[in-house]
Formats: structure tokens, C-alpha cells, sequence
């Protein structure tokens, strides 16, 4: 990534070049300078839009993120609740699976607390 040049200290306290004949300051130290500035404005604007970019993917992500979750409560909450059946041992898996993932625990906690409580049950 591109360096910054100067700092707004640096553009606050920068004292031109003054002419060898006549009154005002050096064209080209003031060119020189302003080269400088639209450089760093150039970094600024990229830097900017990187960020911007950044946070819209991880707003999508969120909002995805919220729509799973909402759609898992929801699948949850109008599943047919079954009578309580006694707990046998579920035989050893075959092959190793997946890892679960956040949204397959809270379902399955939202089915045990059915199956303990009942539907009359309000978190």
C-alpha cells in the first residue's frame, strides 16, 4: 500500500519558497507540494473505498447471518410437537460427520425443551 506523504501538520506548517524576483512563492516548490497532496488524496479515496467494500460483504454476512437464525426459530417454533418418547442410545456413527454448526445446536436445544417442558413452555 501507498505511503502518505504528509501529515496535516506537515501541510499546516510548510513555508513556500519565496521567488528570486518579484513577490509570491516558487511555482514549482508549490507544484512539488500539491503533486504531494493529490497523491495522498489518492491513497485516502482507495483506502476509503477498500473499507467501504469490507463493510458492505460484512453487513451481508450479518444480515445472512440474522435471516438462518430467524428462519431456525421459526422452523422451530411451528414443529409438531411429539409426546416425549424414552431416551434409547442412537447407535455409533459409521463415519465421522461434520462439526455442528451454531444453528444445528440451537435446534436441538429448541427440541429438547420441547420435549422436556412441553409447548407451554415460554423462554
Amino acid at each position: 500500500m501507498a505511503q502518505v506523504k504528509y501529515t496535516q501538520k506537515d501541510i499546516y506548517d510548510r513555508v513556500f519558497k519565496q521567488k528570486r524576483m518579484g513577490v509570491g512563492y516558487d511555482p514549482e516548490d508549490v507544484d512539488d507540494f500539491l503533486d504531494g497532496i493529490i497523491s495522498d488524496y489518492g491513497v485516502f479515496t482507495k483506502r476509503i473505498k477498500e473499507l467501504q467494500d469490507q463493510v458492505g460483504q460484512l453487513q451481508n454476512a450479518l444480515q445472512e447471518a440474522q435471516n438462518q437464525l430467524a428462519g431456525g426459530q421459526a422452523a422451530a417454533s411451528q414443529a409438531p410437537v411429539q409426546p416425549a418418547a424414552p431416551v434409547e442410545a442412537a447407535p455409533a456413527p459409521e463415519k465421522q460427520e461434520e462439526a455442528p454448526t451454531n444453528l444445528d445446536l440451537i435446534k436441538r436445544v429448541a427440541n429438547l425443551e420441547r420435549a422436556v417442558f412441553g409447548t407451554d413452555h415460554q423462554a
